[in-house]
């Protein structure tokens, strides 16, 4: 008789356990926010009121121990990924994988954090090319494009940190030696800077980057290629040409009046 009632209150036991596990689970799955929810407090968060296009849903359900800047001992909220484009002034912007995170139990005690993010085009959302600046691109937006893109680039040699010439990027002219692709990259840098090819990148095979490269950068390197600028030439003995120049007619006329002299 007493095994029957242990036996019972084991099962009732267990039973009430796997209930609470359930209806914690299920108390988790609705603190989930919608993707509407997010839209929402995406635009309240970043003050851009009806510009969210797209919320989709990536699930990577998992717990957090921080919540509104709070670190805690044990998790406190679940976190959930969401892609979401936002219009902007210069296109649309793709945040991936940016996180809903919302206190266990609670659809509404929740906060944001931004993921990765790049610029796509509008015009699958209904919305001109360019977004809030239309179907041109301004020169603000195409200037930090590029700026964008050759951050990104791993092919890139030269540029800021070497010296092309007289290219060596002082503070007023921001003259940075140009940016190059070069056919061995680094090792191509090192034969010119060997002196094993040039007098340019370009000798050495290198292709010149102008759009990776500064307005400063590009014309001291072209003024200095095309003889426009005081030339500090890589096999020169260090001077500008121009000094060299005036020291070769030093030496002449010297010559020349102690060859006079030892007429007299």
């Amino acid at each position: 008789m007493t095994k029957k009632i242990m036996d019972g209150f084991t099962y009732g036991f267990t039973m009430m356990f796997a209930t609470g596990l359930f209806m914690f689970a299920i108390c988790d799955a609705l603190a989930a926010p919608s993707t509407g929810q997010v839209a929402s407090m995406w635009e309240s968060q970043h003050n851009v009121k009806g510009r969210v296009l797209n919320v989709k849903s990536r699930g990577g359900e998992r717990t957090t121990n921080e919540l509104h800047g709070k670190q805690y001992i044990t998790p406190v909220a679940t976190c959930w990924d969401y892609d979401i484009v936002e219009l902007q002034k210069c296109g649309c912007r793709l945040f991936t994988k940016s996180s809903a995170c919302c206190r266990k139990g609670s659809s509404q005690d929740c906060e944001l954090r931004i993921g990765d993010s790049k610029m796509i085009d509008c015009a699958p959302y209904g919305k001109p090319q360019f977004g809030l600046s239309g179907n041109t691109e301004p020169a603000d937006c195409k200037s930090q494009r590029r700026q964008s893109e050759c951050w990104k680039r791993k092919d890139l040699v030269f540029g800021p940190g070497y010296a092309i010439g007289p290219c060596r990027g002082s503070n007023e002219l921001q003259d940075f030696p140009p940016y190059f692709t070069c056919p061995n990259g680094q090792k191509t840098v090192q034969d010119f800077l060997d002196k094993k090819c040039g007098r340019t990148p370009e000798d050495c095979g290198c292709t010149l980057v102008e759009e990776c490269s500064s307005e400063g950068g590009l014309k001291c390197y072209n003024d200095w290629k095309s003889g426009k600028s005081v030339i500090m030439d890589s096999v020169s003995s260090g001077k500008p040409l121009k000094e060299q120049v005036s020291d070769a007619a030093t030496e002449a006329a010297g010559a020349a009046i102690n060859k006079l002299k030892s007429l007299w």
